[in-house]
């Protein structure tokens, strides 16, 4: 049982449904997928994507979303459906945090290296991350194209384990 985050163009396959900020120092789980869509053979939904996630703004407010809304106060607004979960700022197109579990069409058109290892692993659900947020004070950004983990870009990664996907200060690491 395995799942997949891809984090611009680098790809991690784990046993496990959590990815982590890690240096030499520290190990902080940010993102947890508590459930992931799967559709019935009606093409109705039996579950949706819920996570919990830890993280702050990229000018360190804190973001709290338990399993469908926010602890405490919130800096951000979110839109949901089925397979994603977007936070973004009023007035801002680029999200903060930005998870779309993904499509088997939507897989297909991703760089090779990761529809190789789809195929290969064959993952129990696929997701794609993106935003501009902080964890335990590093900051992440994620766009298309690149990992950046406190300035330093990352691209073309594949990563497998038994273990959390931990972004790092080199990259994705287990």
């Amino acid at each position: 049982m395995k799942f997949a985050f891809i984090f611009g163009t680098n790809i991690f396959l784990s046993t496990e449904n959590k990815v982590s900020y890690a240096d030499a120092d520290t190990r902080i789980p940010f993102l947890t997928v508590l459930s992931y869509y799967k559709s019935n053979n009606n093409n109705h939904s039996d579950n949706h994507l819920v996570i919990d996630l830890n993280i702050a703004t990229s000018s360190d407010e804190a973001i709290v979303w338990h399993g469908g809304q926010f602890e405490g106060n919130s800096p951000v607004q979110v839109t949901t459906d089925e397979n994603s979960i977007r936070l973004f700022r009023d007035g801002h197109e680029e999200p903060v945090f930005f998870i779309r579990q993904l499509t088997d069409d939507d897989i297909s058109g991703l760089s090779s290296h990761i529809v190789n290892e789809v195929e290969a692993q064959q993952p129990l659900a696929v997701f794609k991350i993106s935003g501009d947020f902080r964890v335990g004070g590093h900051r992440i950004i994620i766009d298309n194209e690149k990992l950046f983990v406190n300035g330093d870009d990352f691209a073309n990664g594949v990563t497998n384990s038994k273990q959390d996907a931990a972004l790092t200060p080199y990259g994705v690491l287990s």
